[in-house]
């Protein structure tokens, strides 16, 4: 039960102290999970599932998190809606998310090749924490038992500029810093969303014409947390076939892969720690499944892709 119990204060410190919302890896296939902005910028209909195991060798403590989501355009292309719905797990501790969002979309050049877009998402976020699944050696009174669970409402804006090679992405999230649930003792703070952002920027070289690189870069803050930083670089062949490497600051290692073959879309991600909890932690999976669906309408600007 002690190695149980400092498994769970050391999540729920990260929980409390830094990022607060789920990890990703694969935004290089869905911009739009990290930037409400991003909502209606495709030339398709992009509709993802995505599963995230962390940390998997912690057992049922492991984060756990699965993502469906969707956004298309509207509007004569210049407003984008979207939607999303995120489960996520860490042991007694449970978010259910759901985000709605809606973009604009500015022209900002007469041959349309460069556009501009504000968003702005709408969440409702279920909190819950089962006090039955934290076990101590030693009880005390002031802990209570049960199942506690709070919805609280949240805001996310965005800023996206985007053509058909570079992109540059601004969000963030969390606007309301809500209060999930008041402290139980004077030793620990309230448990307080804090406000999150992303900062997200890639260029698509073309090296010959199946061959391409993306160079990309993913800056997350928060106002209680460490910075971390994400350098990463795609290598996309013949438009359908990629393989990537991401390195954070968190001593991260992340290698990628993925195939779009027609409309469908596959993507895997290994994260390794090269770090002093690696051993512990033994890497985390996360697939994307997805389906880009065809937009029949004559669209005449350009789109990163």
């Amino acid at each position: 039960m002690k190695q149980l119990f400092l498994a769970l204060f050391l999540i729920y410190s990260l929980l409390a102290h830094s990022q607060q919302l789920p990890m990703y890896s694969q935004y290089l296939v869905n911009d739009f999970s990290i930037n409400p902005a991003v909502a209606g910028s495709k030339p398709y209909f992009p509709l993802r599932l995505s599963v995230r195991s962390q940390w998997a060798s912690l057992g049922s403590i492991a984060p756990q998190t699965n993502t469906l989501s969707y956004h298309m355009p509207v509007a004569f292309n210049q407003l984008g809606v979207g939607a999303i719905i995120t489960q996520d797990k860490t042991g007694p501790y449970s978010q259910l998310m759901f985000n709605v969002s809606f973009a604009y979309h500015f022209q900002l050049n007469d041959n349309n090749d460069t556009r501009f877009s504000l968003g702005l998402s709408g969440l409702m976020n279920q909190y819950a924490l089962n006090f039955d699944e934290l076990e101590f050696n030693n009880s005390e009174p002031e802990f209570e038992s049960g199942m506690y669970s709070k919805m609280v409402p949240d805001a996310s804006v965005g800023a996206y500029l985007y053509s058909k090679h570079y992109f540059i992405s601004l969000s963030s999230h969390q606007l309301f810093e809500s209060t999930f649930k008041e402290s139980i003792t004077s030793i620990f703070g309230d448990n307080d969303d804090v406000r999150h952002y992303y900062a997200n920027m890639g260029y698509a070289f073309s090296i010959h014409s199946d061959f391409h690189i993306e160079p990309s870069v993913l800056i997350k803050a928060t106002e209680s947390g460490p910075t971390q930083i994400d350098i990463n670089t795609r290598f996309i062949f013949d438009n359908s076939y990629w393989a990537g490497l991401s390195l954070r600051t968190s001593k991260d290692l992340v290698v990628l892969a993925g195939v779009e073959l027609g409309s469908f879309l596959l993507s895997y991600s290994f994260d390794y720690g090269i770090n002093s909890i690696s051993n512990a932690s033994s890497g985390s999976h996360e697939l994307s499944i997805g389906f880009n669906i065809n937009d029949v309408r004559n669209r005449r600007h350009t789109y990163y892709w």
